[in-house]
């Protein structure tokens, strides 16, 4: 019984560190932030090689590095556009350079880690270069993401019930899924009403969708890892496995959450989100 207490604690404990760095490296700044996504990717893209080439530290892991650190910090600067074609170039570079090997070549997959990556690293970063609202909306995603897994994690412990995908992630139920959306749901309305936004409902409504597509994210990296025969990406997080077992809804939501905005005000993605500074004026009498 000692040991479950155990693995329990360690598992929180790593939690509340994580949560904590990444809430102040957000708070402090654009580029400390962006420092935080550059370590993120950097794991994701020795975690990617492990899985879909049996081995971390080659050249095709050099090459998604290098890709998608340039292209987060283009986007710092803001050359969206730059970040995004460097992107796809990288992307061309490892499919042609693993397609020349001639043993298990995992070409697409390789490719395909460029853009697993480096797209919710430029959505993130482009959310929180946002003057005025960019880390609160950091935050918000944030907050629906941890929301959904730890909501989902105890909704399907507690439930029970029928099986989401048994033949991806067995574990998984939905009541689950559906305890996940609908916390995130909530925690989107607390998010508002504490931060004194006056479109609580929205910002519910737009949980509860990113909350989906964090699942939906959470079930493609299982998929992925199946597909490998792996359990776990790695052992970097005590308690909870590797970097891409920890955000695999947030690649999701974060690339959702950043075509939403992009619908809404190209030049203020994080008002977009939110609702504009407006929204957390106090109402005339």
């Amino acid at each position: 019984m000692a040991q479950p207490q155990t693995e329990l604690m360690v598992r929180l404990y790593s939690a509340i560190v994580l949560v904590v760095v990444s809430l102040f490296l957000n708070f402090v700044s654009l580029e400390t932030f962006a420092l935080l996504i550059s370590l993120m990717i950097g794991a994701m893209a020795w975690e990617w090689g492990r899985l879909v080439r049996g081995g971390g530290l080659d050249i095709a892991f050099g090459l998604q590095l290098v890709t998608t650190i340039v292209a987060s910090w283009a986007t710092v600067h803001g050359n969206v556009l730059y970040a995004l074609l460097v992107l796809v170039f990288g992307t061309v570079v490892v499919f042609v350079f693993r397609k020349g090997k001639q043993v298990n070549p995992q070409a697409w997959w390789s490719a395909a880690g460029v853009y697993y990556a480096g797209l919710p690293a430029i959505a993130l970063i482009w959310i929180r270069s946002d003057t005025d609202l960019g880390a609160l909306a950091i935050f918000y995603i944030f907050t629906i993401v941890w929301t959904t897994d730890s909501a989902a994690y105890v909704f399907g412990r507690w439930i029970g019930g029928p099986k989401l995908a048994s033949r991806v992630s067995p574990k998984k139920t939905w009541a689950g899924f559906l305890g996940g959306a609908l916390s995130a749901g909530v925690a989107g309305f607390v998010f508002a009403m504490a931060s004194g936004n006056s479109n609580a409902v929205r910002l519910a409504l737009l949980a509860t969708v990113l909350s989906l597509f964090s699942q939906i994210g959470d079930l493609g990296e299982s998929a992925v890892k199946r597909a490998f025969s792996m359990k776990d990406s790695s052992g970097l997080i005590p308690g909870h496995g590797g970097v891409l077992d920890r955000i695999d809804g947030l690649v999701f939501a974060a690339v959702i959450a950043a075509l939403v905005a992009l619908g809404i005000n190209v030049e203020h993605p994080a008002s977009a989100l939110l609702g504009g500074m407006e929204a957390f004026l106090p109402k005339p009498l």
